[in-house]
C-alpha cells in the first residue's frame, strides 16, 4: 500500500469516495446519482470536509476513466487546485476486481469476472461483461461479451425493450421481419423500425458488452419487463421468475476472445414460441451465464495457471447466479471469491480506484 495520501472519487451512481492516508483507509457512505445537483453538491462537500477535518492534502487523485462522470469532473477540479498531485484514471472493472482483492487480502494475479450495467472501456465502448487477468496495478482483458448496440444510449436503461430489439437484430443479422416473437408484437412497429434504422445507421447507438443490458434484453424478450422504473428492475424480476433445481442451459459460442450469445437468443425465441414456461426459460438463462463464467474461467486458468477467480459488479447481487457458480466451482481446482465486506456494486469502486492509484506512484 502506498504511503501517499490518496482520494478516489468513485463512479456515478451508488457511489462513494475513499481516502487512503496515514490515518488509514476510509470509505464514505453511499450517495446515489451524482447527476442530481443536490446529491453532487453533498458529495463534493463531504469529500472536502473529510480532507479538511483530517488535515489531508491529496498526493494522488483517482477517478473513473469515463470522461463525463461528475466524479471525473470533481477529480479534475481537485487536481486544478493542487497541481503537485497526480491524477490517475482507473478503468471501472479493474477497480471492481481490485476492491474484491482487498476484501480478501489478495495481492497476486487473479482472474477477474466483472459483470454490471456499464463501465467505460479502454476502447471507449461501454464494457460490462468482462473477464480480466489482473493484479492491484494492471489488468488485461481476456474475454468479453460480444458488442451490441444500445439504441438511444441511456434511454435504453429505462426502455429496456430497446435492448431486446438490439439483441434480436444482432442474432438474426438485422432480419427483424423474419422473427415471430411477442416483443415485436407488443412494441409498436414504427418504434421497432426506428430502432432498426438507428442500429443500421449507427445513430446514437454506442456499443456495449454489458451483462446488465443482456439481462434487460432477456427480461423484455420473455415478457417480464419492457421498461424499468428503478435500477435493474428487469434483472430482479427475471431472477425472481427463475424456477429452482432446473438443469440445462442454452448454447453459446466463443470466437477468439468474444462470447457470442446469438444462438442463446434464438433458442429463447423458440422456447417462447413453444410456450415453455417463463420460469424454465429464466432458469436456463441464469444457468447459461453461470456456465459461461465457469467455462471461460477454466480457459483462462489453463492459459495462465491462475487459480483464484474473483467476481464483482452489480450482477453478482443475483443470488441465483451466485449460488449456481458456487456449486459449479466446487472441487474444480479453482477458488471462487465474492465480496464479503466491500460492496460488489459501484459503491466499492472508489476503494478499488484508491488501491490501484496507490500502485502508480
Amino acid at each position: 500500500m502506498s504511503n501517499k495520501n490518496i482520494i478516489a472519487l468513485g463512479a456515478e451512481t451508488k457511489t462513494s469516495f475513499s481516502v487512503i492516508s496515514q490515518k488509514g483507509t476510509y470509505t464514505s457512505d453511499q450517495l446515489d446519482d451524482l447527476l442530481d445537483v443536490n446529491i453532487y453538491k453533498s458529495f463534493e462537500s463531504n469529500a472536502r470536509e473529510y480532507l479538511q477535518e483530517n488535515n489531508i492534502i491529496p498526493d494522488v487523485i483517482a477517478c473513473d476513466m469515463h470522461p463525463d462522470y461528475r466524479s471525473t469532473y470533481l477529480a479534475k477540479e481537485f487536481f486544478a487546485e493542487n497541481k503537485t498531485a497526480k491524477l490517475v484514471k482507473v478503468q471501472h472493472h479493474h477497480a471492481h476486481i481490485v476492491s474484491c482483492m482487498l476484501d480478501h487480502d489478495i495481492n497476486e494475479d487473479v482472474i477477474g469476472v466483472s459483470f454490471d450495467g456499464t463501465g467505460y472501456g479502454l476502447d471507449a465502448n461501454f464494457w460490462g461483461g468482462e473477464f480480466l487477468v489482473c493484479n492491484r496495478k494492471d489488468f488485461s482483458r481476456k474475454y468479453h461479451l460480444k458488442y451490441v448496440a444500445i439504441p438511444g444510449s441511456d434511454i435504453a436503461i429505462k426502455q429496456t425493450w430497446r435492448m431486446a430489439i438490439s439483441y434480436l437484430f444482432d442474432a438474426y443479422e438485422g432480419s427483424l421481419e423474419a422473427i415471430d416473437t411477442p416483443v415485436l408484437t407488443r412494441i409498436d412497429a414504427e418504434k421497432t423500425e426506428v430502432i432498426k434504422q438507428m442500429i443500421q445507421k449507427n445513430i446514437n447507438c454506442p456499443l456495449s458488452s454489458s451483462m446488465g443490458r443482456l439481462f434487460d434484453a432477456v427480461s423484455s424478450l420473455v415478457g417480464i419487463s419492457d421498461t424499468a422504473s428503478f435500477e435493474a428492475e428487469g434483472a430482479i424480476k427475471l431472477e425472481q421468475a427463475a424456477a429452482k433445481d432446473i438443469l440445462g442451459s442454452y448454447p453459446y459460442q466463443i470466437n477468439d476472445d468474444v462470447i457470442d450469445l446469438s444462438s442463446m437468443i434464438k433458442q429463447i425465441v423458440k422456447d417462447i414460441n413453444d410456450d415453455l414456461d417463463v420460469s424454465i426459460i429464466s432458469a436456463f438463462f441464469h444457468n447459461t451465464i453461470g456456465e459461461i463464467i465457469f467455462d471461460v474461467s477454466k480457459r483462462i486458468s489453463n492459459e495462465t495457471n491462475i487459480k483464484k477467480v474473483l467476481v464483482s459488479g452489480g450482477c453478482f447481487l443475483n443470488k441465483y447466479l451466485v449460488n449456481y457458480i458456487e456449486n459449479r466451482f466446487k472441487d474444480s481446482g479453482l477458488e471462487l471469491f465474492k465480496h464479503n465486506n466491500v460492496a460488489t456494486t459501484d459503491l466499492g469502486v472508489s476503494l478499488g480506484q484508491a488501491v490501484v492509484a496507490g500502485t502508480k506512484v
